[in-house]
């Protein structure tokens, strides 16, 4: 019989497909909560919930002031404010690539629009957006919910002025991942953009194609992403570094399969001040290389 991935529909039939953190042991629980089981009493679902990040820490990332700990090179856990070090072992439950219209932060506006398929804007509009270094507001435009139609992708649509201007959307890679050795943490995201698209491009997504056209899922392969130094405008940063590590065991295996198609659903924390953006580039990663 065919396995169904995880959709919004099937989430309400089979709750093991829902994201959760996992419950803390029965031997660490008040005495009043060993044992017993409380169903919800509210309206709370999933479209009220941020899925935590997995950042790789820059010199102006906030948590490098915030936790003595933080440091910078560090992937960090963004829900439970931990790091990982400089190396973690992962595996896939999920990916997506999307777009995001969304303002400089001295702007101030945020996110404008998304097309959460890559294909599609969510709404129409037009905006006046502040660039950096550029003396008057620029015109942003979505007349088409046709991504491609809509021109904002495509190089020369940050600054119609200046045809070699970088692109008005950004373009992400979100993953869906358990860290193996911690699967406490519970599920998380590595959302790539700019300059770490290029990485994803040339050390994880190739690694993921291969076993995919061998008839392998995704879900059955560890990884290891580690820290490592780049250069972009004469600027040093940390980017990420992608290797390929054998086979998870069967049981995260199974509970990762559980998780096809659940990005659909979730927010994503911060998505839309990637780290790379510390380098400086405004690279969108989809050039030649």
């Amino acid at each position: 019989m065919k396995e169904e991935p995880y959709t919004m529909a099937s989430k309400t039939e089979d709750k093991k497909a829902d994201i959760v953190v996992a419950p803390p042991a029965n031997d660490q629980l008040p005495d009043y909560l060993r044992d017993q089981s409380f169903k919800p009493e509210d309206n709370f679902g999933s479209e009220d919930v941020f899925i935590p990040r997995i950042k790789l820490l820059q010199g102006l990332s906030p948590e490098i002031g915030s936790f003595p700990e933080a440091k910078v090179g560090d992937f960090w856990h963004g829900g439970a404010d931990v790091s990982l070090g400089t190396s973690f072992a992962f595996v896939i439950g999920d990916r997506r690539k999307k777009y995001l219209l969304s303002t400089p932060i001295a702007d101030g506006q945020g996110v404008l629009a998304r097309a959460d398929d890559a294909m599609h804007w969510d709404r129409l509009g037009t905006w006046q957006v502040k660039l950096k270094d550029v003396k008057k507001p620029v015109t942003w435009t979505i007349a088409d919910l046709s991504v491609e139609k809509s021109g904002l992708a495509g190089w020369g649509s940050g600054n119609p002025e200046d045809p070699d201007s970088t692109p008005a959307a950004t373009l992400f890679y979100d993953y869906l991942v358990m860290c193996v050795d911690q699967p406490d943490l519970g599920p998380a995201v590595i959302s790539l953009a700019r300059s770490s698209i290029r990485k994803a491009k040339r050390e994880l997504n190739p690694k993921i194609k291969l076993h995919l056209d061998a008839g392998r899922p995704m879900q059955a392969l560890k990884f290891i992403a580690s820290s490592v130094d780049d250069m972009a405008n004469n600027q040093p940063y940390k980017n990420w570094s992608f290797r390929a590590s054998g086979f998870v065991g069967k049981e995260l295996f199974d509970q990762m399969r559980q998780y096809r198609g659940a990005l659909a659903n979730f927010k994503v924390q911060d998505e839309a001040a990637p780290e790379t953006d510390a380098s400086g580039t405004g690279d969108t990663g989809e050039g030649n290389f």
